[in-house]
């Protein structure tokens, strides 16, 4: 049932008269600690009692809360338990640990929690920087800043800033406040606005991006800065817009489409003269790289629409057309070859073949004809003979053509002789 509690005070002086608190205190009087107050832009899913920790060790609660006077915030207080007091120093970081931290990066997706209690009914978390972990105990009731997140509460504190405009003429869907500011990787910047350019009349809406810029993450490691002065900085970022540094959009999630600022150097952007007092903040930006691909791709369409590919078909058509006809008349000649002249050149073969084995009858060794010329040959051999003696007789005797062939003793007797 219902009842009333009593914690024990500190002071000295007696008393019968209290007044009752609507809510009981989170701890008690003689709990060892130290409280302190935090200021943040809005309270979140943080109620009285929601814990606090430190390197997921719960180390204290929070035991109120109030809207400040002016409306522009809350003022939580906490009360770190003993021996963990000790770790809050002037350098402490605090930040909100409620829920689940999903971030999606080029290396995965990581999913950050301090506790199941701090996804239930929210949570606070706080650290302190090693490099100043050595300094002294925070005195109670110290003010500090409470972050959004863990990422936000250990960022470096940037000493000098520098407003840069980027005047973009394409859309900037997937750009978003908070989006970094890169160079080859380092993020040097961050968006801070995006608006719609409606200054001068009669020309296209472009888009403006308004984006801080932090110099010194860029600045030479040197013992004098390269840019010091306004005038030095302005003459230095003028020299590299020369050099052809430009702006452009970039896809940095490609699951998600969001969208970042990067300034890199290309070598073949148009020349331009800027100049850093006229030109003011505005910086000359670039294409990115998606819309020149649709841009070449519209091009392509282009040239494509522009080809007479009708025309063409035309001829495709024509051309096929001629040649069906031209096959239709080559397979007429091939029937025709095939009905009137394959007969006749069939004959004409088959009487050849007859002729030339008539020829091969009559020539062969055995055939009569090849007899006869053999005797024959023979006859002109023997002929040929008397021939030759006849001569060889008439070379001795030439007179035997007036006075005839002698007696066959006597020329023989004179031949040997």
């Amino acid at each position: 049932g219902s009842y009333i509690g009593v914690d024990i005070g500190r002071t000295g002086q007696p008393r019968r008269e209290f007044a009752g608190l609507k809510q009981p205190p989170a701890f008690m009087a003689d709990v060892p600690g130290r409280r302190f107050a935090l200021h943040t832009d809005n309270l979140g899913s943080i109620d009285v009692g929601s814990p606090v920790f430190f390197r997921r060790l719960q180390a204290g609660q929070v035991t109120r809360y109030e809207l400040d006077k002016d409306g522009k915030g809350v003022t939580i207080e906490v009360f770190i338990h003993s021996p963990y007091e000790r770790f809050v120093t002037g350098n402490t970081r605090f930040w909100q640990a409620s829920g689940l931290d999903v971030k999606l990066d080029s290396t995965g997706i990581r999913v950050d929690t301090q506790s199941i209690v701090s996804i239930l009914i929210g949570g606070l978390a706080f650290e302190t920087p090693l490099e100043t972990a050595e300094l002294p105990p925070a005195a109670a009731n110290t003010r500090f800043n409470l972050f959004p997140t863990r990422n936000a509460a250990f960022k470096n504190p940037e000493t000098e800033v520098i407003k840069w405009e980027f005047v973009f003429n394409e859309s900037v869907r997937g750009l978003a406040v908070g989006a970094p500011l890169d160079f080859r990787g380092i993020e040097f910047g961050s968006v801070t606005a995006i608006g719609v350019d409606w200054s001068e009349t009669g020309r296209p809406l472009n888009i403006v991006v308004e984006a801080e810029v932090y110099p010194a993450r860029l600045r030479a490691q040197e013992e004098e800065p390269v840019a010091a002065t306004e005038e030095q900085r302005r003459a230095f970022v003028e020299s590299l817009i020369t050099s052809g540094l430009r702006a452009q959009l970039r896809t940095g999630n490609l699951l998600t489409g969001q969208l970042y600022v990067a300034m890199d150097f290309f070598p073949s952007a148009p020349k331009i003269k800027w100049d850093a007092r006229k030109a003011g903040l505005k910086m000359p930006t670039m294409p990115s790289s998606q819309n020149e691909l649709q841009a070449s791709i519209a091009s392509i369409a282009a040239k494509l629409n522009a080809f007479p590919l009708e025309q063409i078909g035309a001829d495709l058509r024509q051309t096929l057309h001629a040649a069906t006809k031209m096959s239709e008349t080559a397979n007429k000649m091939m029937q025709r070859v095939d009905t009137e002249i394959t007969p006749e050149a069939r004959e004409a073969i088959v009487e050849a073949r007859q002729a030339i084995a008539s020829a091969q009858r009559v020539f062969k060794p055995d055939s009569p004809l090849a007899q006869d010329a053999h005797d024959a040959m023979r006859e002109i051999q023997r002929a040929a003979a008397a021939f030759r003696s006849l001569a060889d007789y008439l070379d001795r005797h030439p007179e035997a053509l007036l006075r005839g062939k002698r007696q066959g003793g006597v020329d023989a007797i004179k031949d040997k002789k």
